[in-house]
């Protein structure tokens, strides 16, 4: 049930509390996106944390003077922002996996300019991007975000964090296996694709020398890339549903690592 009663010696408790969400809310997917204002972020997080600070019960902080409590606060912090920085870099699976993409068919000259994110992608990454995107906001994956550091307060205590470099090292290392591996199954069908269709070129380049395969196989190439991706762009739910599945196997490992 949630308590109404707040005083001022429930501030500094708080303010702890605000610290650990505004670090997940400022590198999060979907909140921490640039087309979300600043003061948009920072009224979410107060909101939130005070309805965390009345549902959760109240405790005395352990310290004895200001830098003890600087201290809890940057720990605070740093957990929220490992907690939204993991989830973030599950995002970056679609980046990557469009960056292969357009290698393969031709297209890694065509950049765009991603304000979401302040920097240039190709145009398949910010295709499978959006999609994957608005996937996730009509599958309420914005909540699990919100529910996970919501839960953590009950599981890390308000100032009890505590980091454990040698897991956060081995999360982090598969993490890294798990990026290529489900970057690269995303842009398998276009892989295999092209692939196939660079040999079947050698072999027209063998029979018929005096045709100009490389201007062909130009077109050939981002035609075929083009009508594969419409093809598979049917699976695109399944992509969402492993990279909802990474991100919250990620954010719970993270939160392991610190109690």
């Amino acid at each position: 049930m949630l308590s109404t009663s707040f005083s001022i010696y429930h501030l500094e408790f708080y303010l702890l509390i605000f610290a650990r969400i505004a670090g997940v809310v400022s590198v999060a997917p979907i909140y921490g996106t640039r087309g979300v204002p600043r003061r948009i972020r920072v009224g979410f997080g107060l909101c939130i944390a005070l309805v965390v600070v009345s549902a959760i019960e109240y405790t005395p902080l352990e310290y004895t003077t200001i830098f003890g409590f600087t201290i809890l606060l940057v720990k605070e912090l740093l957990l929220g922002l490992s907690v939204g920085f993991a989830s973030n870099l599950c995002m970056s699976v679609i980046n990557l996996s469009g960056m292969f993409i357009d290698r393969e068919i031709g297209l890694t000259m065509v950049t765009a300019f991603d304000p979401t994110t302040n920097a240039s992608t190709t145009i398949s990454a910010d295709f499978y991007n959006y999609m994957v995107l608005v996937i996730m906001l009509c599958t309420n994956m914005h909540y699990f975000i919100i529910s996970a550091i919501c839960d953590s307060f009950q599981v890390i205590p308000v100032g009890g964090a505590v980091f454990d470099g040698a897991s956060l090292y081995t999360i982090a290392i598969t993490f890294m296996q798990e990026y290529f591996i489900i970057a690269f199954r995303i842009a398998l069908p276009i892989f295999i694709s092209i692939t196939l269709c660079n040999v079947i070129l050698g072999v027209l380049a063998k029979t018929a020398p005096q045709m100009n395969m490389f201007s062909v196989g130009i077109e050939l190439k981002l035609i075929l890339g083009l009508l594969v991706m419409v093809v598979t762009v049917m699976y695109i739910p399944n992509i969402t549903e492993n990279v909802y599945r990474l991100t919250e196997d990620i954010v719970l490992n993270v939160l392991k690592t610190m109690y």
